[in-house]
């Protein structure tokens, strides 16, 4: 079995190329002269002259075939992957002695094995070209990277994970049985077959827009266990927090907030005291009233009974918590590397922006923290404005209603708005950015990728759109088809790297070094909020994937939907989960 480096599958070492490295001392070195870069980030090419056109030196033909130029004699010749008995390249090799069998794509500048037919991989090379490329785009910035070390084990040492199913041993067991009782359930009753922690959740007065967050935090896989395992004690917390004695008491009785005037406002602790409610067994729905006034303390200039934005609201509470829990802490954590607080450990992932100068290629990178990615509709008639922005440039409110059959027409797809995310984009003029190597203001181009994935992806897609000239603002119904299961890897920065220098063996930028393997990238979806109505009054909606069966939480009533309804829904946010996390009820089922 091929051994992976960088979550990629290493090719089998080829016999020819192993005979080559093994009589030559420095085989690539002569081809360090020739290696030309093309600005802005293009891939490098073999040429000993930057004006030289290649040519076969059997049949003088450019194209279509590939050139190949020998590592030993320099010899330039085509190989057809269409015909395979046209091979100059296969015909040079078998003329010559041993080691002219190994040859480099002038185009590509990768190794080809004449012999074999087929492209063949060297770490020391691929590291050479990728060092050149990187040397070039960063000229007067940071030197490069040295060339790693030709050891896979020790370019990445991987951290796995295992999540096995919890079972109670005999004491744990003896524990659960004298602190604990069984819950009482009614066979009558029809709620009864719904999945523990399905409960409906009260409108206190257009309150809609926290209810459909609240359903789809309360089911987040990592918040659950979080909470649920008493990781974040609200009895402990308020204590610590007000002062030992009876003014934790006071505060307690108090609803844990108004006993002590220095009380300090904790949505942490509201959160737990909603899982403890929620997940208690009873069905009866649950008035968030305590949490909606902690938020409102929070969020001061949202404190109303007016209909709010639920992305809006999602991202103010995870602010709540990160701040509340970060002063408690007095940790100097950034919330970058997602390890301040539960919120960021959850939902924190990095992005990572390439503005590449047009003229001399030099690359300017910076990576900047998000919670979660809004996203545009795809435009019905390729208009170029920017597919989306992070949480930390969100301008966005509003959501959707039903899909009506006249929309299928240029249907968007959350694939091809991801694509779009991270694609390369031309600046305007008006944006020119100031490169550092040629001191002047010049044309850009622009990418943005992911740089590090979060446990859970939280996706809003932006169906307000304002303007300011026409001061006037309007709501986009279109609908957006989405995948219950989703790979991200063709978004991370390393894929997109990749892509940019070419078929190479070589740590780049997003092969996390804490990532357990490739299931990283694959996420599976598990909550979606909806919105029905206008833009200045709708309604919020959550879909709730659980025990692999669809539910509608439309503030406290519950039902059951099959999932053709949750796919012809307009999502305005949809959560997913890594799919390593998820578990499926169906297996549980079987297993017993």
């Amino acid at each position: 079995m091929s051994p992976k480096i960088n979550a990629q599958i290493s090719p089998q070492p080829c016999p020819h190329l192993a005979e080559f490295r093994r009589t030559s001392t420095k085989p690539f070195l002569a081809l360090h002269s020739c290696l030309r870069i093309k600005p802005p980030g293009g891939r490098a090419a073999l040429r000993r002259d930057p004006d030289e056109v290649p040519r076969c030196g059997a049949c003088g033909l450019s194209s279509p075939s590939r050139l190949y130029a020998c590592i030993t004699c320099a010899a330039v010749s085509c190989h057809s992957t269409s015909n395979a008995e046209s091979s100059h390249a296969a015909v040079h090799a078998a003329s010559m002695p041993p080691g002219h069998q190994i040859a480099v794509d002038v185009d590509r500048a990768e190794l080809f094995c004449c012999a074999c037919r087929d492209q063949v991989y060297d770490r020391d090379f691929d590291a050479a070209v990728v060092i050149a490329q990187i040397a070039a785009s960063t000229l007067g910035a940071d030197p490069p990277p040295a060339i790693p070390s030709s050891h896979p084990e020790n370019l990445r040492k991987k951290r796995r994970v295992d999540y096995r199913p919890w079972a109670p041993d005999l004491r744990e067991r003896a524990l659960i049985g004298s602190c604990s009782g069984p819950i009482a359930s009614d066979a009558a009753d029809p709620s009864q077959d719904l999945p523990r922690g399905l409960r409906g959740l009260n409108n206190l007065g257009n309150t809609c827009f926290m209810n459909s967050v609240l359903q789809a935090l309360l089911h987040t896989p990592p918040l659950r266990n979080y909470f649920l395992s008493d990781r974040h004690n609200r009895f402990f917390c308020q204590k610590r927090n007000n002062g030992d004695g009876d003014g934790g008491a006071v505060g307690k009785r108090n609803g844990g907030n108004n006993g002590n005037k220095n009380a300090r406002i904790c949505l942490a602790c509201d959160m737990d005291a909603m899982f403890s409610a929620v997940f208690s067994g009873d069905r009866v729905p649950y008035s968030p009233a305590k949490f909606l006034y902690s938020w409102w303390q929070h969020a001061a200039n949202l404190a109303s009974y007016e209909q709010q934005d639920a992305h809006e609201f999602f991202i103010s509470m995870l602010d709540g918590i990160h701040e509340k829990v970060e002063k408690g802490r007095r940790k100097p954590d950034s919330e970058g590397n997602g390890d301040c607080c539960i919120a960021h450990k959850v939902f924190s992932g990095i992005l990572r922006s390439d503005v590449t100068c047009m003229a001399c290629g030099f690359t300017s990178t910076t990576y900047d923290p998000c919670i979660d990615i809004s996203l545009d509709l795809e435009p019905n008639q390729g208009v170029s404005n920017k597919m989306a922005t992070a949480t930390s440039n969100h301008s966005c409110n509003g959501e959707a209603d039903c899909m009506n059959s006249s929309q299928y027409c240029g249907t968007s797809t959350l694939t091809g708005c991801l694509k779009r995310f991270t694609r390369a984009e031309r600046l305007g003029a008006d944006q020119k950015f100031f490169c550092r190597q040629c001191q002047v203001r010049q044309e850009t181009l622009k990418q943005m990728s992911i740089r590090k994935l979060p446990l859970v992806s939280c996706f809003h897609i932006k169906r307000f759109e304002h303007s300011s000239t026409r001061k006037m603002s309007r709501k986009v119904d279109r609908y957006l088809q989405f995948p219950f299961s989703l790979d991200m890897s063709p978004y991370l920065s390393s894929t997109i790297l990749r892509s940019r220098f070419g078929n190479r063996i070589f740590p780049f930028d997003g092969d996390e070094p804490d990532a357990s393997d490739e299931l990283c990238s694959e996420f599976e979806l598990f909550a979606v909020v909806t919105h029905t109505g206008k833009l200045d009054a709708g309604h919020y909606v959550t879909y709730l994937r659980l025990s692999n069966r669809w539910y509608k939480c439309d503030d406290a009533w519950i039902t059951q939907v099959d999932e053709n309804i949750v796919r012809a829904a307009q999502c305005y946010m949809m959560f997913y989960v890594q799919k390593m996390l998820y578990y499926k009820a169906t297996d549980k089922q079987v297993a017993s």
